[in-house]
């Protein structure tokens, strides 16, 4: 459905998604004296709105859906501030090995680190990102760390985009304090004090071209209450930023017949991921203090690391997602959960090899076609296996892997299980990514990405991509730094030039 009458709107430049690929970009225009206006599919909420119901939070924030063959679950932020409003809050500088391959493979040789750590520092200082404090790490992370410890393993305490955090363990459910320096609670605002509007419940549904040039977009926007059918909404702007997102960017370009020479939809890349759960002689109460804080970067492949491409970290000990992790069903899966209190939970970081793409289908809806390479499972075998393996260094009585059919771990013997076992998407209770890339993707050439350099999509003026769409690949680090760092480099060089160039 399209927007064909209604309200029309103007602006120097329209941004669409409110992300950390859109909210740097708008605040960034709007202090350059651009007319900014943020389209925004999802529902603004604030701290006030922010409550402790996992589930009803979860429904209301976020956005769930899964690969083409329903193997794997994808996650994405669907409110104002997108993804940074329900992530961990973790921070990670750009890998300069990533950098590098950028420059090799996609041809984006200006993309050195001396030209991108300018715009990574800003975001750091804006975002007020910084290392955990040894105070702050909950017993969760320090379970995962007593292990990696003992086995000689290289690990740190992970920084966090946070101003006073309350330890509340809410993190992915919005900030009830305000602590987490999302977009919500950073670059929105400084956008919007320089002028820039940003408009919720806002669904855009193509963009607008002319003569080679984009024209602004057309939009669906919903009534607050729900009780009104969305109404149509025209923008006329002669500068559109997409920034909505992998689930969502490369859809929106598909739909509005703009495909790059077939570049549009190449290229999906994520961080596959798997949860393990260990049951401790002492309580860990891991629903408490920062979701997510320590990582073992023993066998990472970026930042100085040569390993196989997986870092492994602590992660929240949330009543749903704990029993959505957990294989196996009845009094088993029953006795698990009564045991709430002392488990401690990590997950799988995984840089996947493999590729896919987005599609759509005869109706426009979108397809997220991906699948697991052999070797990519293979490397998933391996982080379950260190995970469990760190556990029960640190003394777990059980080590529970997201794998149907295998029984608890106890020992390192218990693990030939795993070692045998046949292994493949549906095998998994809980197969899932919140880190998503590519799809719209920067390159040197036509025949490397769906992007120029600077962001334009190919031959048409006018139009840039600023989300995790426009990057080449997957990072093998949290990515939101990189997202926010790359969106306020597009737009910086835009700002440059004014808003009547």
């Amino acid at each position: 459905m399209t927007a064909t009458a209604g309200p029309v709107l103007r602006a120097d430049a329209v941004v669409v998604g409110s992300g950390a690929g859109g909210a740097p970009a708008a605040a960034r225009l709007a202090a350059a004296g651009f007319e900014v206006l943020v389209l925004e599919a999802g529902p603004r909420l604030s701290a006030a709105d922010f409550q402790p119901d996992e589930a009803a939070m979860t429904a209301r924030l976020g956005r769930t859906t899964a690969t083409a063959s329903g193997a794997q679950n994808l996650y994405a932020g669907a409110c104002v501030g997108g993804s940074t409003v329900v992530n961990d809050a973790l921070c990670w500088r750009t890998p300069p090995e990533v950098l590098e391959r950028w420059r090799r493979e996609h041809g984006l040789e200006g993309l050195t680190d001396a030209a991108f750590a300018p715009f990574v520092q800003a975001v750091w200082e804006e975002i007020h990102a910084e290392t955990t404090p040894r105070s702050h790490l909950n017993r969760n992370a320090h379970r995962l760390e007593l292990g990696a410890s003992r086995l000689g393993w290289s690990g740190e305490a992970m920084a966090r985009n946070v101003r006073g955090c309350a330890r509340l363990g809410r993190c992915n459910w919005g900030c009830p304090s305000n602590a987490k320096q999302s977009a919500l609670v950073s670059y929105l605002p400084r956008a919007e004090r320089a002028g820039a509007r940003v408009l919720a419940d806002t669904q855009v549904t193509r963009v607008r071209t002319k003569a080679g040039a984009v024209a602004g977009v057309e939009a669906l926007r919903r009534d607050a209450s729900g009780q009104q059918p969305p109404a149509p909404l025209r923008v006329d702007a002669p500068l559109v930023l997409l920034a909505a997102g992998v689930l969502e960017t490369p859809a929106l370009l598909l739909r509005s017949g703009l495909t790059a020479g077939g570049a549009v939809g190449r290229g999906l890349q994520l961080h596959s991921s798997a949860i393990a759960t260990a049951r401790f002689a002492e309580p860990v109460h891991g629903y408490f203090g920062p979701t997510m804080s320590w990582a073992v970067t023993e066998f990472s492949d970026v930042n100085g690391h040569a390993g196989p491409g997986f870092m492994l970290e602590n992660t929240a000990v949330h009543p749903l997602v704990t029993a959505a992790s957990l294989p196996g069903f009845g009094a088993e899966h029953e006795r698990v959960m009564e045991a709430l209190p002392f488990l401690a939970r990590a997950v799988v970081v995984l840089r996947d090899h493999s590729q896919g793409r987005v599609a759509i289908d005869s109706e426009g809806r979108a397809r997220y076609e991906h699948a697991l390479e052999a070797s990519d499972l293979e490397r998933l075998r391996r982080a379950l296996r260190e995970l469990a393996r760190a556990y029960l260094a640190a003394d777990a009585l059980e080590v529970y892997l997201p794998v149907h059919g295998l029984a608890p771990i106890r020992d390192e013997a218990g693990l030939a299980q795993l070692d045998a076992a046949p292994l493949d998407p549906t095998r998994f209770a809980f197969l899932y990514a919140v880190h998503l890339f590519g799809g719209a993707s920067l390159g040197g050439s036509r025949a490397t990405g769906a992007c120029r350099p600077d962001g334009a999509l190919w031959d048409v003026r006018g139009l840039y991509v600023t989300d995790g769409s426009a990057l080449p690949g997957n990072t093998g680090v949290n990515p939101q730094v990189t997202i926010f760092a790359n969106a306020l480099r597009i737009a910086s060089a835009l700002a440059e030039r004014g808003p009547r160039a």
